[in-house]
């Protein structure tokens, strides 16, 4: 198990607790989030990758489509850019 699950299990009950209250998270926090979501994201990612034993050619296309639509849906339901929010935190 990696070190972290066991904080990340901590947080997500937490949220829970208080699923129906507007937290008003900020611009960072989103940013920390989606830091560890991408890394548990590209770990899984290329967990599937290994278990089809994809070429190295189409991992790195597949991950860095991953990373676009990840921006794009961020960016549509947010209206937030996190490359432009990285800039300015």
């Amino acid at each position: 198990m990696n070190p972290y699950e066991s904080i990340f299990s901590e947080i997500a009950t937490g949220l829970l607790e208080v699923a129906e209250i507007k937290p008003n998270y900020s611009d960072r926090a989103l940013l920390d989030v989606l830091l560890i979501f991408q890394s548990v994201f590209m770990d899984k990612i290329y967990d599937n990758q290994n278990f089809d034993d994809m070429p190295m050619e189409y991992r790195l296309e597949m991950v860095e489509s991953a990373g676009k639509e990840l921006r794009k849906l961020i960016h549509t339901y947010t209206g937030l850019d996190p490359h432009e929010l990285v800039k300015t935190i």
